[in-house]
């Protein structure tokens, strides 16, 4: 009897629809075709060409890579298949996942042969049989994975990736994997298509519904909950980790929520677990640090933070890092840390550090508030001076009044263009109705500090329009090009535009003449094009006092030499209503008048669509048609 179970049991695995995917290293191909021979699985190759990526960006790099333990889970569960193989060459030797209805498990061995035996031991591989040899060079076998010069086999799967049928691989492949590049998507992907829809309501449903099934199902529906800002992330995230603890992801995202809830030492156990699945990901020793700094362990804290920048210089470690060293009272290690963090931060990372200084009572930290504020162009002379009345005496109160010397430096503002569209041409004189774009060059000292860059349309002293925003950049900013909001020109007349930032102020006269159709086509982008695809007028032509009178000559032109094309019984018919009812497409070709051309581009200004990317006459035509 236990002879008999053992051989159906035996059958049963032959069975399985499983996959081995191509290994990484520089024999990876040939090694897993090997493996997939003795395994009786498709070729490596095919799943080269038709692994698909998981619904979420950056697919398999977001939760770690796919030569990892969760990458094999993953990959597993997106195609469908009983089992999945996948392998890296490492110096050491050949680290194998396996992953199962089991979960995955894998190892690293010094030789392949000792790699199939393991498999042996698995129950998946056959007994007491050596691993095959590959008959295809890796060169061949690379250039098949590539859809080079494909065989039938290689060309079926090409054709699915078309959508032109599974040919050869209906049953040598596992159904979901084949339906889903067929387009039937399954929940996770279809989830995530919902989400891309704007379909927040059923993109939700859906992600509380996934949250029951297999890893790539959870994790999807767990990344959902995050994406749409519902509080059950918290617990879907210790959940995904419970079921899943080889997956990185769920332990950085355990550690998110320890940290929004203030859990220090549960964020810290958190990364650690996820550290050891992945040891040098830069990201997770950079909040291992602040985990070891939220359970007060300053030491720790330090050591991971460096080595966070030893992988991968970021601003949020050095921030820390200079928060910790100040603490300590390390005024030039907090310093050079600082310093490295202001030149890596692109406008995002210092306002946390800021909050951070904050909360500390310590002499520097007050200093470095004041450090950090001024090279951010935030106000920073009350830090300086709060400072050096609390601590007349500390090493850094020389550097705090130079600080305060230095500090008060007036806002520089200059004019280098005014234009229709942001970084075009120089446009003036202006015309009514056109929206006048600012650009500015602003120089501050020692840095430009923030404020709202504003623009103003006066007439007769009498504030008209006024438009603001606000500037947004990186620290250590001293000067900037930017662009001014726009104001809309009324009537024609004489006006005067200011553009000012902080105590900074410019003023410019512009003289505003009757409104002109070629430039406003131009301020839409659009171009007007002949038959043949030609520009009818340059930029420069369009912007200039003639633009009006050229464009409608080259118009009348482009259409009386396509008249002759229009032969056909739609064209030659009389307009049976409108306002050229009575005659054909034909005949207003012919002896187009000014007037009809000049009322289709005031109908353009309207509605752009009937211009786009056609050319002037189609578009005329169309527009005629449907009077």
């Amino acid at each position: 009897m236990r002879r008999t179970l053992a051989l159906l049991l035996l059958l049963g695995s032959s069975l399985a629809q499983g996959l081995v995917l191509p290994f990484a290293g520089p024999e990876g191909f040939r090694l897993a075709q090997a493996f997939a021979q003795g395994l009786k699985a498709p070729p490596p190759t095919l799943l080269s060409l038709l692994l698909p990526d998981l619904p979420w960006r950056d697919s398999y790099d977001f939760t770690g890579g796919l030569y990892t333990a969760a990458g094999a889970r993953l990959a597993q569960a997106a195609t469908g298949a009983d089992w999945v193989l996948l392998g890296q060459q490492e110096p050491r030797g050949l680290r194998l996942f396996l992953a199962d209805g089991k979960g995955v498990r894998g190892g690293l061995f010094p030789t392949p042969e000792l790699g199939w035996l393991w498999l042996q031991g698995q129950g998946l591989a056959p007994r007491f049989t050596p691993l095959p040899s590959p008959i295809l060079p890796e060169a061949r076998l690379r250039a098949l994975a590539e859809g080079q010069d494909p065989d039938p086999l290689h060309r079926s799967a090409l054709d699915l990736r078309e959508g032109r049928g599974a040919g050869l691989l209906e049953g040598l492949l596992p159904k979901r994997l084949l339906r889903l590049w067929q387009g039937q998507l399954p929940p996770a992907y279809e989830a995530f298509r919902l989400l891309s829809e704007g379909k927040r309501e059923e993109a939700l449903g859906r992600a509380k519904a996934l949250l029951q099934g297999d890893v790539l199902e959870r994790t999807a529906g767990h990344l959902l909950l995050r994406a749409l800002e519902d509080e059950g992330w918290k617990a879907s995230a210790r959940k995904l980790a419970q079921a899943f603890p080889e997956l990185p992801l769920a332990w950085e995202e355990v550690s998110f929520a320890a940290f929004a809830e203030g859990q220090g030492q549960e964020a810290r156990e958190a990364l650690l677990k996820a550290l050891a699945l992945r040891p040098d990901y830069w990201l997770y020793w950079t909040n291992l640090g602040w985990a070891y700094y939220l359970t007060g362990d300053l030491p720790r804290a330090l050591l991971a933070s460096e080595r966070a920048v030893a992988l991968n210089p970021n601003a949020t470690a050095y921030y820390n890092l200079g928060l910790f060293r100040a603490i300590y009272g390390d005024y030039l290690g907090a310093k050079a840390a600082y310093d490295r963090a202001l030149r890596l931060d692109e406008g995002e990372d210092f306002p946390e550090a800021l909050k951070d200084l904050e909360e500390r009572k310590e002499p520097l930290t007050l200093f470095f508030r004041a450090y950090l504020a001024e090279r951010a162009g935030l106000a920073a002379q009350e830090l300086y001076r709060a400072f050096l009345e609390s601590h007349p005496t500390h090493p850094a109160a020389p550097a705090a009044a130079r600080a305060l010397k230095r500090l008060g430096g007036e806002v520089r503002l200059r004019l280098e263009r005014l234009t229709l569209i942001p970084g075009d041409l120089e446009a003036r004189p202006f015309r009514a109705g056109e929206a006048v774009f600012p650009e500015v060059f602003l120089e501050g000292s020692p840095y430009l500090e923030r404020g709202r860059l504003r623009t103003l349309l006066l007439r007769e002293g009498q504030v008209l329009k006024e438009e603001e925003k606000p500037l947004g950049f990186p620290p250590l900013t001293a000067a900037l090009r930017e662009t001014a909001p726009a104001v809309t020109l009324p009537e024609p007349g004489r006006y005067t535009l200011e553009v000012g930032y902080g105590k900074a102020r410019l003023q410019v006269s512009l003289e505003v003449g009757p409104e002109s159709l070629a430039r406003r086509l131009y301020a839409l982008g659009l171009e007007v094009r002949d038959l043949s695809g030609q520009p009818l007028l340059s930029p420069k032509e369009a912007l200039g006092d003639e633009g009006d009178q050229i464009l409608l000559e080259r118009t009348l032109a482009a259409l009386r030499e396509a008249a002759p094309l229009a032969s056909a019984t739609r064209f030659t018919t009389p307009l049976p209503r409108g306002p050229y009812a009575g005659k054909s497409v034909q005949e207003l070709l012919q002896n187009p008048s000014p007037e009809m051309v000049r009322a289709f581009f005031r109908a353009v200004l309207d509605s752009p669509e009937l211009l786009a990317e056609s050319d002037v006459v189609n578009a005329l035509v169309d527009w005629l048609l449907s009077q």
